[in-house]
């Protein structure tokens, strides 16, 4: 097999006299990474995972304490419910295993299990419950105003429904929180964990991968592994330019922006408790009842403060614009149409809670720019790649394109990826056709296109 020369090269790399080579070195320490870093090394794998940031997860889609996790799915496929799901279940594996380590967690530390809202158009109203009865979850559906009223104390508006999912798990958890968990039960399987490591070029050499990474402020090392997985998020194409340079064209990074409201002037105080319990119940939300798909809009409770006043997280999948280069939009501020959008889409929610809140009674108290690396239908990739030669490198998987879906199914993605390494096939809730969903036949049809 050929090879192509490090870009990196130049910067004379680091070799110890002994070479080290891991079984498997995994690229970015976000969710996905992570869960395949945790199963491999649970799985006795030697593993490696290289993060650019420190320990303190703080840019990436998965950024906060709060992202929505749901089962139920309006799509005619069941693929984000059984992702979703198995990821709930193997974090309770891996929590068992915390457990049995003397780390004192349970799995209510990262799902806050509250009910999920979804609003969303008549026309979808078939679609969902058809779908929703293929599945294993409690929902009720409001699907007039006078239903509306009677079920859940809203105001909906004509020609909308509102179902509202009740299942344990269900609702928001905290990707920081999973995180730290991750990483910790993977040094505990004997896994090493380099942060503030940036991976700077992959080479094939023999029957092993060489990485050049630099740490912050030392000069680029090289790393040696049997196996890879890349899960370097936006900086997929970047990072893969030379060894899969069709993932430039497969995935595009957008800009999403994130606002941050609280209650000002101690309004919260002001509401009587059925009020307070009327907004708790009313979040997270997904919003899909506008015509205009730029619209849909998503909110959850992010946190409380002291005197239990909730900071709202808003933001909309599909308000994005394109990204030249993701270094300079972690700390994009948004522009004031952003700032005004997100609280009137925030402040006409709370007019369907039946809530006496008003634009004048919340302020902006944090904003965030992050980025969803997408795919073309918005499905992502858990595949191989293949070399310059056309044959498929069993040995090298990317975990790619996981737009605003990826944090709830996690687990299962990182599972997946582990498994294609180790030439394993799941036996459980993982099929083979969700499997191909997200594979190798498909990012070469796909690839064709392009």
């Amino acid at each position: 097999m050929g090879t192509k020369k490090l870009e990196t090269e130049p910067y004379n790399l680091m070799t110890s006299d002994e070479k080290m080579l891991y079984d498997v070195i995994i690229l970015g320490g976000g969710l996905m990474g992570s869960a395949a870093a945790w199963h491999l090394s649970n799985l006795g794998e030697n593993v490696l995972l290289i993060e650019q940031q420190g320990q303190n997860y703080h840019k990436g889609s998965s950024k906060g304490m709060a992202r929505i996790t749901r089962s139920s799915n309006i799509e005619d496929n069941a693929l984000w419910s059984i992702l979703n799901d198995r990821s709930v279940r193997e974090v309770q594996n891996m929590i068992r295993y915390l457990n049995r380590k003397g780390v004192k967690m349970t799995i209510e530390d990262i799902y806050t299990t509250t009910p999920i809202s979804y609003i969303a158009r008549q026309e979808e109203l078939n679609r969902l419950v058809r779908n929703l009865e293929r599945q294993d979850v409690h929902f009720e559906i409001a699907t007039t105003p006078e239903e509306g009223k009677a079920k859940f104390g809203v105001k909906l508006k004509e020609g909308t429904f509102l179902q509202r999912e009740y299942k344990t798990n269900s609702g928001t958890f905290s990707p920081q929180k999973l995180i730290q968990a991750l990483h910790q039960a993977i040094t505990l399987q004997g896994g090493k964990i380099m942060y503030q490591t940036e991976a700077i070029g992959i080479e094939r050499e023999g029957d092993h991968y060489k990485v050049a990474a630099r740490k912050t402020k030392q000069r680029p090392q090289a790393l040696f592994a049997r196996q890879l997985i890349s899960a370097a998020g936006a900086y997929t194409g970047t990072l893969l330019r030379h060894r899969a340079p069709y993932f430039q064209s497969l995935i595009r990074p957008k800009r999403v922006f994130l606002a941050f409201f609280e209650l000002r002037d101690g309004h919260w105080q002001h509401l009587n408790p059925e009020q307070k319990a009327q907004l708790k119940n009313g979040f997270p939300l997904i919003d899909r009842s506008p015509h205009d798909q730029a619209e849909e809009f998503f909110a959850m409770i992010e946190n409380y403060d002291a005197k239990g006043n909730p900071t709202i997280k808003t933001g909309g999948h599909f308000q994005r614009s394109s990204v030249k280069d993701p270094d300079d939009i972690w700390g994009q501020k948004l522009s004031q149409e952003e700032i005004y959008w997100s609280k009137a889409k925030l402040v006409e929610y709370l007019k369907v809670l039946n809530l006496p809140i008003e634009a004048m009674h919340i302020k902006l108290v944090d904003q965030y720019s992050c980025i969803y690396s997408l795919t073309d239908n918005e499905v992502p990739y858990v595949t191989q790649i293949y070399d310059e030669n056309l044959h498929k490198e069993k040995n090298f998987v990317v975990i790619a394109g996981l737009s605003g879906v990826g944090a709830k199914g996690a687990m299962a993605y990182g599972l997946i990826a582990a498994n294609l390494l180790l030439g394993q096939r799941d036996a459980d809730t993982l099929s083979q056709d969700v499997i191909a969903q997200l594979g190798y036949d498909r990012m070469l049809k796909e690839r064709s296109k392009t």
